[in-house]
């Protein structure tokens, strides 16, 4: 484990906030596991930085998981069962597993992080969650200083939730094993997808999973900002999930609203972003600091805006969308 002293932050998180953490370790090798709970607390564990915005300076240490490994366990009826160490950047595994033939992952394409924090979040895209190709998490638990595999059913996937994001600074999270397709896995269920293959001319019947990978790909470049280029943390809001009564409700007012029904009939889910854009923030800015010009949903640091510019402005965003629309967006990431 190699550990440095007041390590900046800035090329550690997507956001580019300008931080810096009191403590830095890096674990590379699992046995660097069993020095966790000697490190001073409180503890932060990192993969990508895509999920977090720092308003402050970290009086803590900061565990960057750098865990690395592929491997195919074994095959049943159709399915492979694959084991990803943490510290894999996330797209560069979802590419490798379609090169080899396993499905599924495609719908996640392009998403910032690593397999470790994969789980964490519950990552989604496109009518697809990591939960839905998850067969277990291993992780080390910091409180019980042993090794813990959790069978899915235990991590307790939500929406953008889990166990483990139930309880930070527990749980580092050592491999995930997936559980992917020999057969290439086509849902069209979101319409943008569908309007994207259909204008490259390819038949909903002849669409394969090189055709949605690369869908997928084109999609996100076109509307989300590379945060290697401008300073951002993906999807800022969650997606608010609302009564039908009050859905109803509000399409007297605002019919055009983009909605989607969830397995509980009396709930509706709709789009942060579209709600933004109506309120009037898609583009606007100030100083280094506003909501993308193409995507209303991006939180952006245009240069050398502070952790607290950031997460004021995304307060001006929540008091005004529950103003007009009477609805409390949550921000996705961690906010410190």
């Amino acid at each position: 484990m190699k550990i440095t002293q007041k390590q900046n932050l800035k090329a550690f998180n997507t956001l580019g906030v300008d931080v810096s953490a009191d403590y830095f370790a890096t674990i590379d090798h699992l046995a660097d596991l069993s020095k966790l709970r000697s490190l001073i607390s409180p503890i932060l564990f990192l993969g990508g930085g895509s999920n977090i915005l720092f308003t402050q300076e970290y009086s803590g240490t900061i565990v960057y998981n750098q865990l690395k490994g592929v491997e195919f366990l074994h095959q049943e009826q159709g399915f492979v069962f694959v084991r990803a160490m943490g510290g894999e950047v996330w797209h560069d595994f979802v590419v490798q597993m379609h090169q080899q033939g396993f499905y599924g992952l495609e719908y996640l394409a392009l998403i910032p992080g690593t397999v470790g924090a994969s789980p964490v979040q519950n990552i989604g895209a496109y009518g697809f969650e990591v939960k839905d190709f998850i067969e277990s998490v291993e992780a080390f638990d910091c409180h019980k200083d042993s090794c813990v595999t959790f069978t899915k059913e235990e991590c307790n996937f939500g929406y953008r939730d889990s166990f483990f994001k139930q309880n930070p600074g527990r749980f580092f999270i050592t491999a995930v094993t997936f559980k992917l397709s020999k057969l290439p896995v086509i849902n069209l269920s979101y319409q943008v997808l569908q309007r994207y293959l259909n204008e490259q001319g390819i038949e909903n019947d002849k669409i394969e999973a090189a055709d949605i990978l690369s869908a997928v790909m084109a999609i996100r470049r076109s509307k989300l900002p590379d945060p290697v280029i401008l300073s951002n943390a993906g999807s800022f809001f969650k997606n608010p999930v609302i009564s039908l009564e009050k859905w109803q409700s509000l399409q007297q007012d605002y019919p055009q609203l983009v909605h989607y029904s969830q397995e509980d009939p009396y709930k509706i889910k709709l789009a942060a972003g579209q709600l933004i854009d109506i309120a009037g923030f898609k583009g606007k800015r100030e100083g280094d600091v506003g909501m993308h010009k193409d995507q209303a949903l991006i939180l952006v640091n245009y240069g050398n805006a502070t952790g607290n510019e950031l997460w004021q402005f995304s307060e001006k965003v929540q008091k005004k969308i529950w103003s007009q629309f009477g609805i409390m967006l949550e921000a996705e990431p961690l906010i410190l």
